[in-house]
C-alpha cells in the first residue's frame, strides 16, 4: 500500500494545477463563439485528476481515501470529458466545468484517512510479535512475572504475558495477561504528559476488581483500570489533587474484543467504548502532576513487581507503594496509543475506525 504522503502530494500538485487554471480563466472570453473556445486547459487538468484517481486507494487506513470517495470523483471527471469532447460547450461552459472539477477534486482530497495526531503520540505499543514502541520513540516494553499473592503479601504469579491471535484471528498479534503477568516500560518524561488520550482494545476475562490496563505510579500520575462491572475508570493526579471518575453507563463486555479510550485535559475527563464518547467529566481540575520519582509504566499492573513495598525516594507518604492485594489484568490487549493530549471526539472516533476492521 502506497503511504499517505504520496497521495498527498499527488493531489496537492492537482490541486496546484487547478489554482493555475483559475487564475488563467481571466483571458478567457467567456462571450466567445463556440468555435474559438480553448479547452487546453481543461484537457491538461482531466489528465491530472485522472492520474490521482487511479493512483488513489479506498479503505479505512491511513493512506487511503473513504470508500466511496473515488466515485464522487469519477462522475465529476466524467461529466467534465462530456464537456471537453462536446463541441457545442462555449467558453463560460468551459470555465464552470473547470470549476466544479476543481471542488471534486478537494473533497476528494478532505476524504484522505490520515494517521491520528502523530506529533502528539508518545508511544503505540502494536503487539505485532512483541511489545515494542511502534514510533519512533523508543518506548518499548518487556514482558514481566508479576505479583498475585493476598493481602500484603505480593508473591509472584510465575507467567509472563502470552502472545496470542488479536481481534482479527491472526497468530502473535495480541497479549494474554494473567495470573499477575505485566509489561514494564522503562520511564520517560514523556509518558507523563500534562495532559493525555489513552486508547486500545481489550477483552477481558472476568468481572475482576483490579483490571489495570496502562499504570504510571499508581494515583500520583495516571492509571487506567476496568472495574467490576467493567466500566472504565481512570484516577490522574494533578496540580491540583486527585480525581477518579468512571464511565458511568459504559460497560465493556466479558470476553468480546472492545475498543476503549479515555482522555484527559485540564477541566476534562472523557470516556469512549468502540468511538463513541459515553461520559464526559467537568469537574476536575489541574494539569497533570509530573511524578516525584521516575517508576516505570505497567500495562496490565498497577505497579513493576520491584517498586511494591519498597521506600519511595520522591517525597510520597511512606506506604506509598505498599502491596495492598493483587491489582493486574485478566483478559487481552492490543493497540495501545498513548497521546500527550486529550484527542477530539472526532480523532478517537478515527482511530476506532482505522482499527476495527483489516
Amino acid at each position: 500500500m502506497k503511504s499517505s504522503k504520496f497521495y498527498v502530494l499527488v493531489l496537492a500538485g492537482l490541486l496546484g494545477a487547478l489554482t493555475f487554471a483559475s487564475s488563467c480563466s481571466k483571458d478567457n472570453d467567456d462571450t466567445a463563439p463556440v468555435g474559438n473556445v480553448d479547452k487546453a486547459r481543461l484537457t491538461a487538468l482531466i489528465d491530472s485528476v485522472t492520474t490521482g484517481y487511479n493512483a488513489a486507494v479506498e479503505g479505512n487506513k491511513p493512506g487511503n481515501y473513504a470508500p466511496g470517495a473515488k466515485a464522487s470523483l469519477k462522475t465529476a471527471l466524467d461529466l467534465s470529458t462530456v464537456t471537453k469532447n462536446d463541441a457545442s460547450y462555449n467558453q463560460a461552459a468551459v470555465n464552470a466545468t473547470v470549476a466544479n472539477l476543481r471542488r471534486a477534486v478537494a473533497a476528494f482530497r478532505s476524504a484522505l484517512v490520515q494517521e491520528v495526531s502523530l506529533a502528539n503520540l508518545v508511544a503505540y505499543w502494536r503487539f505485532e510479535g512483541n511489545a515494542n514502541d511502534a514510533t519512533t520513540n523508543a518506548n518499548n516494553g518487556a514482558l514481566r512475572t508479576g505479583p498475585t499473592g493476598p493481602g500484603t503479601a505480593p508473591g509472584d504469579g510465575g507467567t509472563l504475558p502470552t502472545l496470542v491471535a488479536d481481534r482479527f484471528g491472526r497468530a502473535a498479534q495480541a497479549y494474554e495477561f494473567n495470573n499477575g503477568a505485566y509489561i514494564e516500560v522503562p520511564y520517560q518524561a514523556a509518558l507523563n504528559p500534562q495532559a493525555l488520550t489513552i486508547s486500545l482494545w481489550c477483552k477481558r476475562f472476568d468481572g475482576n476488581d483490579a483490571n489495570y490496563l496502562v499504570s504510571l505510579n499508581r494515583w500520583q500520575s495516571y492509571k487506567f483500570q476496568l472495574q467490576g462491572a467493567g466500566k472504565p475508570f481512570l484516577t490522574v493526579g494533578t496540580t491540583v489533587g486527585l480525581s477518579d471518575k468512571d464511565a458511568d453507563s459504559g460497560i465493556v463486555p466479558i470476553n468480546t474484543w472492545t475498543h476503549v479510550a479515555v482522555s484527559y485535559t485540564d477541566g476534562s475527563m472523557k470516556f469512549y467504548i468502540n468511538g463513541a464518547l459515553v461520559k464526559t467529566w467537568t469537574d476536575v481540575k489541574g494539569p497533570l502532576k509530573t511524578a516525584p520519582q521516575a517508576v516505570p509504566l505497567c500495562i496490565g499492573q498497577q505497579l513493576p513487581k520491584s517498586i511494591y513495598n519498597s521506600t519511595p525516594t520522591g517525597g510520597q507518604a511512606t506506604g506509598y507503594f505498599d502491596y495492598y492485594g493483587p491489582a493486574f489484568f485478566k483478559g487481552q490487549m492490543d493497540d495501545i496509543r498513548l497521546y500527550n493530549r486529550s484527542l477530539t471526539d472526532a480523532e478517537v472516533q478515527s482511530i476506532y475506525t482505522i482499527e476495527k476492521s483489516l
